[in-house]
């Protein structure tokens, strides 16, 4: 079994990705979810361990879609800002709508480090985006650990 992207924030030369670690036993346990940030860049390349539940993936199709209509929308990124999964219990990603957009990756209870990622995300990300999590958030909640039903080819995401 392979890796599947949760997530992937991407432009040409950057990406920060949520990997749900299929292939070395993570998964959903209970509503839980094991993984991996990944950080791809030309100055760093790690990975750090996440841990998210069923309920954090609904917060990020939340904050996706609400991205995702203030584009429709013509409206310049605010510079608003969302933390997910929720700060405090693992790592997490600091996410924030500017030009360009910033995904910081935050790890304070192992490491104390933050890593900032600008991004120039295409047009049409978060809608992309978004569409492929509610697919994977589905086929996770029917069970279907092998994701056949859907495509997580890296083509939709950011770049």
């Amino acid at each position: 079994m392979r890796d599947l992207d949760v997530v992937r924030f991407a432009d040409r030369a950057r990406s920060v990705s949520v990997v749900l670690e299929d292939a070395a036993g993570g998964g959903r346990h209970d509503g839980r979810h094991e993984a991996e940030i990944v950080i791809e860049t030309g100055f760093v390349s790690a990975r750090l361990p996440v841990h998210f539940t069923d309920a954090d993936l609904a917060d990020l199709i939340a904050f996706l879609s609400a991205r995702a209509a203030a584009e429709e929308d013509g409206a310049l990124p605010d510079g608003s800002v969302a933390d997910w999964p929720a700060a405090g219990r693992s790592a997490y990603l600091r996410l924030r709508a500017a030009d360009p957009f910033v995904v910081e990756v935050r790890d304070p209870v192992q490491s104390g480090v933050t890593v900032s990622v600008p991004l120039d995300l295409r047009d049409g990300w978060a809608t992309r985006a978004a569409s492929r999590l509610t697919r994977l958030r589905t086929a996770l909640a029917d069970g279907r650990r092998d994701h056949g039903r859907w495509d997580h080819s890296r083509r939709d995401h950011g770049r």
